[in-house]
């Protein structure tokens, strides 16, 4: 047998019933491997191509010239073909159709062209080897080569969808859907052929592959993997950090929530825990319990203390969600090879929603983000202690996070899994929501919180468990409240970088359920609902271990796991058109970081000036003064005892620090300051419009 001939396939019994006709519906269900293909002379002879043969030749045919077309589409999109004589361009074609009719008449001629050109290609591959092969074997290997290729499908699919800057949310992130369950389907039946290495392309690709598997199998002190996956986490906490900073120093943040963080860092700092005067200016320590249930502040506060300021804060931020990697690379490494185990972790830090997040100034759901994938490793290595200790930091970021181990816990009694840590994780978890929840954040106040869910609350009863009831009572309703526009996008925004992996295996769909009850079923607060805000953290270390233990199941040494390399091609197809429109590395049109568009600029002289006159105006006032300013302003001088913003109040402050530019959040209640006769002005900076005013002396 030549170097070119393949060798025949043994076809099982009833192989051929289950032979899948060829083309792209081929594609489409994920094709079987290539033994399904038969090399063995057809039955009817060697002068017929048989029904089997002829599918084959016509699948393959259709989906060559498809991959012909969309190749030379690709070529016209990057060359400039559609702007000709500033007739139009690629993206005014994407977004509204305005191409010249001369310039469409030119594409079609191309693709046309295009599509001839696959059709000679299929001729040239049946034709070849026609004197020492049966028509059969020819067919399949027109077939093997076209499923090869289909990966080429992809790129002018998915390139119009990152110029689609005018279209909607849904109809772009559902376009990117799309293109990801294709993709799913292309890699799968081309990792395939690689693994069949039954033509000559394939065989150079299994070759370089075992290489490479080979170089990453080697026993290091380190593997370049785990180099590769600490670089990450590194360029992640480097460029979010200097991304938040550059934020914070243009007054893109604002005291809620950077400034009042800040606030109670500093006061717990000088031991006066939870409290904050911004938001309860009447509220003593461990006010602020009321709000939330931020305990791990207590391990966090020695880091705030190097350098006490908002932009350690947003730097501290930034270094805590690129550490979620490490145990997510090592959650995914028990199950699978060290390369794929990287691959999840780089998606990890460019999945979009999460850098969204990170610029809504701070938060502590970022916090639990590394903390829950630390405590889910250790609960998959069985390492007990490790497991404590991160548990216990993991709930203390916040008062809901003890609920995505409750659900967590009853996947592993569902599924059998470390049954005896489960119990034990479940009922620490709900004992200790109860008791936070219930007990002791009611003893410190009420919040406003119940209001996310006031369409759920039957007549007369604004608590939770009028929700159970109507949950219960009228699911209709309840499911009426989940199917419209805004959660529909946040959905798939959340579960397409993953190419939707945790819904498709078992019972990893439970995954989402840490974060319905605080998204999804809120019904009157658009920030539960929107990734750029930080209630989408949530979902974060839940959905990732959910799909590195997805990828572990579709593992398959002895077949070359096609459908493994299939779903990461996905992940990665997925991972990088999201990030590209929605994140932040390169920043994306549509990125966002809570309610603002967020543009990467150098800060201004203006800015700069502004940022010197506040620092210097805040020297001024006594660090045992009471003080209220305007919103923008406010985290950059929030780290001191008593400050309050003066959208909220200005009464009883000993001095005012405010912009004359900050319309609604500041400046009229200041310039009200000045008409009531009880401030003077201390000192104007006309170039950033910076004013201090400082309450008169009574008068004796």
């Amino acid at each position: 047998m030549s170097q070119d001939q393949e060798p025949s396939a043994r076809v099982p019994p009833g192989a051929a019933e289950e032979l899948v006709a060829a083309g792209p519906e081929l594609v489409a269900a994920g094709a079987e491997p290539v033994a399904m293909i038969p090399d063995a002379p057809s039955p009817l002879g060697p002068s017929r191509l048989g029904p089997r043969g002829l599918a084959m030749l016509v699948g393959a045919t259709v989906l060559l010239v498809a991959l012909s077309v969309c190749v030379a589409a690709f070529i016209l999109q990057m060359t400039g073909t559609f702007h000709v004589d500033d007739s139009a361009n690629l993206r005014d074609f994407v977004n509204r159709n305005q191409l010249a009719p001369r310039v469409r008449a030119q594409v079609l001629l191309r693709l046309g062209v295009a599509a001839a050109i696959g059709c000679g290609l299929v001729v040239a591959l049946y034709a070849r080897g026609r004197r020492s092969r049966t028509k059969g074997a020819r067919a399949a290997r027109v077939l093997r080569t076209a499923r090869l290729l289909s990966p080429l499908l992809l790129p002018a699919l998915a390139r119009p969808l990152l110029l689609a800057n005018e279209w909607d949310a849904l109809s772009r992130i559902g376009g990117v859907a799309v293109i990801a369950l294709l993709a799913e389907r292309c890699f799968r039946v081309a990792a395939t052929e690689v693994a069949a290495g039954r033509i000559a392309l394939a065989r150079l690709l299994l070759r370089a592959g075992r290489r490479v598997s080979a170089f990453s199998a080697k026993p290091r002190a380190v593997a370049p993997e785990t180099i590769a996956m600490f670089l990450g986490v590194a360029f992640y906490a480097v460029w979010m950090s200097y991304g938040t900073i550059l934020q914070h120093r243009q007054f893109a943040t604002t005291a809620y929530d950077l400034g009042n963080y800040d606030n109670m860092f500093f006061n717990l700092m000088h031991g006066r825990p939870f409290r904050t005067w911004s938001v309860l200016p009447t509220g003593g320590n461990w006010s602020m319990l009321s709000n939330h249930a931020e305990f791990t502040m207590f391990v966090l506060v020695p880091f705030y203390a190097l350098k006490p300021g908002s932009e350690t804060l947003l730097i501290m931020q930034a270094v805590a969600l690129a550490l979620g990697a490490i145990p997510l690379y090592r959650l995914a490494a028990r199950r699978l090879p060290r390369p794929a185990a990287l691959a999840l972790a780089l998606a990890y830090l460019l999945y979009a929603p999460m850098h969204q997040a990170n610029y809504y100034d701070i938060h502590f759901q970022p916090f639990a983000v590394p903390c829950t994938l630390w405590a889910l490793w250790a609960l998959d290595a069985e390492r007990p202690i490790f497991f404590g200790i991160s548990f216990a930091l993991a709930i203390g970021c916040r008062e809901d996070v003890p609920i995505g181990f409750v659900f967590f816990g009853f996947y592993l009694l569902f599924t059998g899994k470390r049954t005896r840590m489960a119990i034990v994780m479940t009922i620490v978890a709900v004992v200790y929501f109860v008791v936070v929840k219930m007990i002791v954040m009611p003893h410190f106040g009420t919040w406003w919180f119940n209001e996310f869910y006031k369409e759920l609350y039957p007549a007369g009863e604004s608590t939770y468990g009028g929700i159970v009831k109507t949950l219960l009572s009228n699911p209709a309703y309840v499911f009426k409240t989940f199917v419209i526009y805004d959660k529909l996008v946040y959905l798939l925004l959340v579960l397409t970088p993953l190419a939707f992996l945790p819904l498709r295996r078992g019972l990893l769909w439970m995954s989402l359920l840490p974060g319905i009850p605080f998204t999804l079923l809120t019904t009157a607060y658009m920030p539960t609902v929107s990734v750029s805000f930080q209630y989408v953290l949530i979902y974060v270390p839940f959905v990732f271990a959910a799909t590195a233990m997805a990828l572990g199941a579709l593992r398959d040494p002895a077949r070359g796991s096609p459908r493994l390399w299939g779903a990461l091609g996905s992940i990665a197809l997925a991972t990088f058109l999201t990030t590209h429109v929605w994140g932040a590395m390169p920043p994306g049109d549509k990125f966002k970081g809570g309610f603002r568009d967020i543009a990467f600029r150098p800060v201004t002289d203006a800015e700069k000036q502004k940022a010197r006159d506040i620092a210097e105006l805040a020297a001024k006032i006594p660090k045992t003064a009471s003080i209220s300013v305007s919103e923008t302003e406010h985290p950059h001088v929030s780290n001191r005892l008593d400050i309050m913003t003066l959208r909220q109040s200005h009464e009883n402050v000993d001095y005012i620090l405010y912009a004359e530019d900050s319309g609604s959040f500041g400046a009229d209640a200041a310039r009200g300051a000045i008409d009531s006769g009880e401030y003077e002005v201390v000192e104007r900076r006309p170039a950033s419009r910076m004013t201090l005013l400082r309450r008169k002396a009574p008068k004796r």
